[in-house]
């Protein structure tokens, strides 16, 4: 809450939605704009950059700038975020607050009603590059142990879990060393230290975002390297929409409009597991408890 506002958060899939509705978008539009708080994520601003049509590109920015007009801020990527995070986290733990850190991003505030930045074809093209190595890096850290992975299953004469669920309790009591270690990599990166296990697992205890993401990462761990390709759980959201989960803690519903509505189930795994309040909502859900037709 931010004041007596609820906090919405939309992935990029809803700003899409907000554009394909049209018309039929305006009395959300309106809703998001009177009783609730809008919190802009600046991955979902980079993604709509990444847009290639123009056209489109620049009706998502123009419904963006409608939706300024009401109470609204927007936070940092993913990165910058954690990054600011563990720094305040490395500079004085005992006193870490992650509600105090200021993350808010005023230069992706301004970019957003800034023609020049949304004309830009260069920077377009480039942040689509990007994304697309980023999220191609990401599968196949995952996904290329599978096979290593299948061997330590089958000499051990063990089923992989069925479920994210049961992967997870089976890491919890090998002593989690794979979940400290993926934490202990972003920190030692972002702080420029060598972190103890005990500085890790305090910092996820102390830092919703931190823990949010490690666990969405653990998502695709799961999904990609680990679960039977036949009968486990399905978890197959991709990189930009587990990294979203950095920004639940931040807000009181995110909403997602992903079509087959992978993000919505991985995501709300992630609170799960994570043990966050945010509700996780589909563009649909979302609209109906508003009783708005679209």
């Amino acid at each position: 809450m931010v004041g007596n506002f609820p906090v919405i958060t939309f992935d990029t899939s809803s700003h899409n939605r907000l554009v394909d509705d049209g018309p039929r978008a305006e009395p959300l539009i309106a809703a998001l704009k009177s009783g609730l708080f809008f919190r802009f994520a600046g991955l979902s601003i980079e993604e709509m950059v990444a847009t290639p049509d123009p056209t489109k590109r620049a009706a998502l920015f123009a419904r963006c700038g409608r939706i300024q007009h009401g109470r609204t801020d927007c936070i940092h990527p993913h990165n910058e975020l954690l990054r600011l995070l563990i720094l305040a986290h490395s500079k004085n733990a005992a006193e870490f607050d992650w509600k105090t850190v200021d993350v808010r991003a005023p230069n992706y505030e301004r970019r957003i009603g800034q023609r020049e930045f949304i004309e830009d074809e260069q920077l377009s093209a480039a942040q689509k590059r990007d994304q697309l190595a980023r999220a191609k890096e990401y599968e196949k850290m995952f996904a290329g142990p599978r096979t290593e992975i299948e061997k330590v299953f089958a000499a051990h004469g063990e089923a992989p879990p069925a479920t994210f669920r049961e992967a997870l309790v089976s890491l919890q009591a090998s002593e989690g060393s794979l979940i400290w270690g993926m934490g202990k990599l972003l920190y030692d990166r972002a702080a420029g230290t060598n972190a103890s296990e005990t500085t890790i697992k305090e910092f996820m205890d102390s830092c919703p975002p931190f823990r949010a993401l490690i666990y969405a990462m653990l998502v695709s761990w799961y999904d990609r390297g680990v679960r039977d390709r036949q009968t486990g759980e399905k978890l197959t959201a991709g990189r930009n929409d587990l990294f979203m989960a950095v920004y639940l803690p931040y807000c009181d519903q995110f909403v997602t409009a992903e079509i087959r509505g992978e993000q919505e189930k991985c995501l709300r795994a992630v609170t799960v597991a994570a043990n966050l309040q945010t509700e996780v909502l589909s563009y649909d859900n979302f609209c109906n408890s508003f009783l708005v037709v679209v």
